[in-house]
């Protein structure tokens, strides 16, 4: 199984798996225009404008007429861009078979309903995680590879969020770690489930420098 990040972080995120199963479209459809012409399936997290882009979903539709899989709190507002045949709705821990691939939804936890994916195609196991607190209750054990947010180092958005109080100043990463998964968390979930390879996805900006080295010590 090939895994391919197309675009990830705040300004938009987006991900092919081999050439055919897209993760969200939160990205300018001209940045990813020339990755989508064998897509047939595309798997969407939730709401929030940097994974569900409704312009770049009415170019897939126009351009290659996708099948698009989300959980029910998505599917009325994807009925205002795509026809119903076109939509599966799915639900956590079920799973679902889309030609080679089974897939199966798992909620996670952030400030608006989100499912993860655990995705199957020809005995490869993969996992994909964004936007979210935390992990616990989920399992994805020897699984072969995962794509998981990575969004702060905590130790360091914790001092920057001090430092900007004291400065009478607000900081964005307070929103961050109590949404968004730190990078020990998701080593911390990798080395339990004996995940064998990490794409760290959705890093911030604020404490990039800290969680690269994090995942370097690992």
């Amino acid at each position: 199984m090939q895994f391919n990040i197309i675009g990830t972080g705040s300004s938009g995120n987006c991900f092919l798996i081999n050439d055919d199963l897209m993760i969200d479209a939160g990205m300018p459809y001209s940045k990813i225009k020339d990755y989508v012409k064998n897509v047939k399936y595309v798997l969407l997290t939730h709401i929030h404008g940097d994974h569900y882009n409704p312009a770049t979903i009415r170019k897939l539709i126009v351009d290659i007429d996708p099948i698009f899989i989300c959980g029910d709190f998505l599917e009325d507002e994807l009925l205002k861009i795509a026809d119903n045949d076109k939509i599966i709705a799915v639900e956590e821990n079920k799973v679902y078979e889309l030609n080679n691939y089974k897939i199966s939804p798992v909620s996670l936890y952030h400030d608006v309903k989100n499912f993860g994916y655990r995705i199957m195609h020809n005995g490869y196991k993969h996992f994909h995680a964004t936007d979210t607190s935390t992990l616990e209750g989920i399992e994805a054990k020897n699984y072969d590879s995962a794509s998981i947010e990575c969004n702060h180092d905590r130790n360091k958005a914790l001092e920057l969020i001090e430092e900007a109080k004291i400065n009478g100043e607000f900081s964005h990463l307070q929103g961050a770690i109590n949404s968004h998964l730190s990078v020990d968390k998701t080593i911390q979930f990798c080395k339990e489930n004996h995940i064998k390879k990490l794409y760290p996805v959705h890093i911030g900006s604020s404490t990039k420098k800290e969680v690269v080295e994090a995942l370097k010590r690992w």
